[in-house]
């Protein structure tokens, strides 16, 4: 048995050397065969960075076809690296070969989906091949890896502006602040974005915390000016544009804007005052001269409006504008003459000024030349021969000169021309009156109440006329009630309404009514006789009496009313 065993023990030991020999063998052979090809691996990568560098030498030379050449041979040795493929794509972006670029860099980031270079490469790749919206893909890709490539950023700013999307525009320049913190320039771009899209809002509060930064940039303020003028918010726009006017006294911008405020707003004393600092500093400031001169002028102090206009009477080349509110000026001093030379002077120089033609005739009607006005108004509707405006005030001229039917074809084209023109609506049923045309009358004056319900003159017009016939009293009442209501202070309405209450029979209401009407208006003789009639209908027969005297020293040419008087005597 011992030496069974021990036959049995060396032939195991014998298997088992042999076992360690075979292995040893195999081992040394596979570590052989990895160190060779390690070797081998690293004598390929040693060519591909020959290669590599050789090429980007000739990069730099700009000889970019040989570059290629070394660059693909690098490639060849190493096909691994995202590097190699990003520097032919970015060869063949350089001549042009725009298709090749874009299949070198999917494998670029095949290899290396995060490799910035190749995404930067590919949105300049897709950008030149016309796809925009691949181009701000990749670019987005490429921030969304590195937030900081901040000329990746830009170029994708400027590839959204010309795509027209402002409000990713505006988010990516809010990207900045966040990176960068709250950093003036780009808080302005932004705020200057968001302006340019409307979005009020954001404009304002990037803008005020661009003014807590620096408190004296007074373009900071006119911009916020500006959005409130945007909002339609005149009185905020104000305190802003004062407020940039207070930092910097010379911004005749937020001047402008300011003044404009007032215009719109007919507060005149203000405008003057605003110009007031210009013209001391520079007496000779056209703008601040002619404003504040348009302020005199509606203020009615024409004195002073002539007086910033005179110097530039003796001009040449004066705007014609200018020469207009002389001509005006001149028209409500009742210095006809001169005012009927500017406005000539600028038909002279501009024969199609409509509103040189139209003031001319203002001053001839004014100055009782109905016949030359009337000549003015027939040529200037043969100029402008689609002005329903032109065609309504030259059916006001023959219907004072009580040329009706002449008034009535103006008036009528005037509606054709524009069926809702205020004038002829308002004076063509005045005219249906005159001839009796009742119907006529009252249809139109109808019409015209669609188009202007709350309209006081047509409103008390109507009403009057119904009162003078005695007819529909009630819905007369009404009528004159809505004028009051909206004009409370006008003498006309105030005796319409009395007349009406006359009509009714209710002497108590219309003396109320008429006598408020004569103290604001004690030189009107028909008012003055209305308040006479209602005397007479109470019993007051000596105030009436007063009354009629006092109408006819007014009107001494009124038979009707010398009858009135004589059957009290």
């Amino acid at each position: 048995m011992k030496t069974k065993f021990y036959i049995i023990t060396v032939i195991g030991f014998a298997l088992f050397l042999a076992s360690c020999a075979g292995e040893q063998k195999i081992t040394r052979h596979t570590r052989e065969t990895e160190n060779r090809l390690k070797s081998k691996r690293n004598e390929f990568r040693l060519k591909a960075r020959d290669y590599f560098l050789e090429g980007l030498f000739l990069e730099q030379e700009g000889r970019y076809n040989e570059a290629l050449v070394r660059y693909y041979q690098a490639l060849h040795h190493d096909s691994t690296s995202a590097t190699i493929y990003n520097s032919i794509a970015e060869n063949h972006l350089r001549l042009g070969h725009l298709e090749s670029a874009e299949v070198l860099l999917r494998k670029a980031l095949r290899l290396d989906p995060k490799n910035t270079e190749s995404l930067a490469l590919m949105a300049e790749c897709q950008y030149r091949i016309g796809r925009d919206d691949l181009a701000i893909e990749y670019y987005r890709r490429l921030l969304a890896v590195d937030p900081y490539d901040d000329d990746s950023r830009q170029y994708l700013i400027l590839l959204l502006e010309k795509n027209g999307d402002m409000a990713a525009v505006a988010k990516q320049n809010e990207q900045f602040l966040k990176l960068y913190g709250n950093d003036p320039a780009v808080m302005e771009r932004v705020a200057a974005l968001y302006f340019k899209q409307k979005q009020y809002d954001k404009a304002l509060h990037y803008y005020r915390l661009l003014t807590k930064a620096d408190s004296t940039r007074s373009r900071f303020y006119y911009l916020i000016g500006s959005i409130y003028e945007f909002k339609h918010q005149p009185d905020s726009a104000v305190v802003y544009f004062k407020r940039a006017l207070h930092f910097r006294p010379d911004f005749s911008q937020a001047l402008d804007r300011l003044t404009t405020i007032y215009r719109n707003q007919r507060e005149w004393d203000k405008i003057i005052n605003a110009y007031k600092p210009v013209l001391q500093a520079d007496s000779s400031n056209r703008v601040a001269r002619v404003l504040s001169a348009e302020a005199y002028f509606y203020l009615e102090k024409y004195d002073q409006a002539r007086r910033l206009l005179r110097p530039f009477t003796e001009q040449k080349d004066v705007p014609l504008s200018i020469l207009e509110l002389m001509g005006r000026v001149e028209m409500e001093s009742k210095h006809y003459v001169q005012a009927i030379d500017l406005f000539k002077r600028i038909i002279q120089q501009d024969e199609k000024n409509k509103y040189a033609w139209l003031f001319l005739a203002f001053t001839q009607s004014d100055m009782g030349a109905a016949d030359s006005a009337e000549a003015t108004y027939r040529r200037a509707v043969e100029l402008f021969p689609d002005d329903a405006m032109l065609w309504s005030f030259y059916g006001i001229t023959l219907q004072q000169q009580e040329k009706y039917q002449p008034a009535i074809r103006a008036f009528k084209h005037a509606l054709s021309l524009e069926p809702d023109n205020r004038n002829a609506l308002t004076n063509l049923p005045i005219v249906y009156e005159s001839l009796g045309m009742y119907a006529r009358c009252d249809s139109l004056y109808e019409v015209a109440l669609k188009h202007y319900p709350d309209d006081p003159l047509l409103l008390n017009n109507f009403s009057y006329s119904l009162s003078e016939r005695g007819v529909r009293l009630n819905e007369a009442l009404k009528m004159a009630q809505k004028a009051l209501q909206l004009k409370p202070r006008e003498a006309a309405y105030l005796d319409t309404i009395g007349w009406i209450y006359y009509k009714l029979g209710d002497y108590a209401q219309a003396e109320k009514y008429i006598r408020e009407s004569v103290d604001l208006r004690p030189d009107s003789g028909v008012v003055i006789e209305h308040l006479g009639d209602v005397y007479n209908k109470m019993g007051r027969t000596d105030r009436a009496l007063e009354m009629w005297q006092k109408a006819l020293q007014l009107n001494p040419d009124d038979q009707k009313l010398q009858e009135k008087i004589n059957s009290l005597k």
